[in-house]
């Protein structure tokens, strides 16, 4: 059956070089199981590529090494009955059959050497193997009345939900300024060192868990027992130095103990990230995609992530990186926050303001982000009013330097110093600042 549709699609092709166009991104010479078949796909395809004709005349010439390879072309371009079928039911079909045979290639190739090669091998090429074999074919022209429709029906979704059509921060302020993280965006969290950038990134990622929605930390600085003490200590008010010390009074054990089912429950996975490099990364990212039904991945942090190439520079290293996330966020329809350094020329800046110059190995991250944020807070800098003489202690700026679809601008957050803690303001806070 397979060699008739195969022979069915050839003649198509070869008669009708518009079905060839219309369909060029799934055909592919793994579609074709016949060796004949497939040396004549490969030289069709390589003519409609320069821009040919189909040729009888050329194709018998340039294909001589195939038996009575006149006869063989004749009968395809002669026969009668392909016009009963269309061009897009075959290659479905031989796409179906092929992937049938990659997968039980790839079951028979893991069993027969399941003993040789460590498990963790395994299951990397079986994700791989499995998310290329899902990747949709259909990335072709799409006309603008379908565009519209799509366009329309999102923003008929977003009309209900009250301004938040995205995945919450656990921020009113910055969801109100955002309407959400929205999906395939990547948002960059950048700051100076003790500016909290890790504390702010782990909120964002615990609350849209709280929310029902699944997210995983890659954490390349920190290990899963630290960041599951700070999380311990938002959602009991102890101070994180005390859990680390172990110094608790029976009431903060009995905090704990009443906080454990909130936290146990809540749909967030932690990855402290063995391995540092790029492939790793992306491999474990689509690995809690797939399995897991994870919706927000948060990286911490770029610079950590490691791209080796020889003869590249690290700026060029951590652009790849930065692109990398931006097209997986694209690919699995998935939010991506990623944390990055600052380089050294913020404290230049008036007040240590940063600015997105500042962005360590800045060229390609600045471009790739849909979003960047700066976490700041002006008292690390002995600065405690704004310039309105407003007291801004213990209250820190997420700058919102780059917002392709939400703007730029900044939301105040008081910061809580002995719990590493955000919060949004009080209506105090807001009437001191905003008055």
């Amino acid at each position: 059956m397979k060699d008739d549709v195969e022979k069915i699609l050839l003649s198509k092709l070869m008669n009708k070089q518009k079905d060839y166009y219309d369909n060029h991104e799934a055909l592919q010479p793994s579609l074709f199981n016949n060796i004949v078949y497939k040396d004549i796909f490969n030289w069709l395809d390589a003519e409609y590529q320069q821009g040919n004709k189909f040729d009888m005349i050329k194709a018998s010439n340039d294909l001589s090494h195939i038996k009575d390879v006149s006869y063989v072309l004749a009968q395809l371009y002669s026969d009668n009955a392909t016009w009963t079928y269309h061009t897009k039911s075959c290659v479905e079909h031989l796409k179906d059959v092929s992937k049938r045979d990659a997968i039980k290639n790839l079951c028979h190739d893991v069993l027969s050497s399941l003993d040789d090669k460590d498990v963790s091998e395994h299951i990397t090429a079986l994700e791989n193997s499995l998310v290329n074999m899902n990747r949709s074919d259909n990335g072709g022209i799409i006309e603008l009345k379908t565009h519209m429709k799509q366009a329309v029906a999102l923003i008929e979704k977003n009309s209900l939900s009250q301004g938040l059509s995205g995945i919450p921060s656990g921020f009113p302020s910055i969801d109100k300024f955002t309407g959400g993280w929205q999906p395939q965006d990547l948002i960059i969290v950048g700051g100076a060192s003790s500016m909290g950038k890790t504390s702010f990134a782990l909120a964002l990622a615990y609350n849209a868990a709280l929310s029902g929605c699944k997210s995983a930390v890659f954490s390349y600085e920190m290990s899963s027992n630290q960041l599951v003490s700070r999380i311990i200590s938002n959602e009991t008010g102890i101070d994180n130095r005390y859990l680390i010390k172990g110094t608790l009074t029976d009431d903060e054990w009995s905090s704990i103990h009443s906080s454990m089912g909130r936290i146990e429950n809540v749909p967030m996975f932690i990855d402290e990230c063995s391995n540092t490099s790029l492939r790793y990364l992306m491999n474990k990212v689509r690995q809690y995609v797939i399995t897991k039904g994870v919706k927000l991945v948060m990286v911490d942090y770029l610079q950590l992530v490691s791209n080796l190439v020889k003869g590249r520079s690290r700026e060029q290293e951590v652009s790849i990186i930065a692109r990398s996330l931006k097209n997986l966020a694209k690919e699995l329809d998935i939010t991506v926050v990623a944390l990055s350094q600052l380089s050294r020329g913020v404290e230049r800046n008036e007040g240590s303001r940063p600015m997105l110059s500042n962005l360590r190995e800045s060229g390609e991250i600045e471009q790739a982000a849909d979003a960047v944020l700066f976490v700041y807070r002006p008292e690390y800098y002995g600065i405690f009013a704004d310039h309105n003489g407003n007291n801004i202690k213990g209250m820190a700026e997420i700058i919102f330097a780059k917002g392709r679809n939400i703007g730029i601008g900044s939301k105040w957050l008081r910061w809580i110093n002995y719990l590493t803690k955000f919060e949004e303001l009080s209506n105090k806070d807001k009437d001191m600042i905003f008055c």
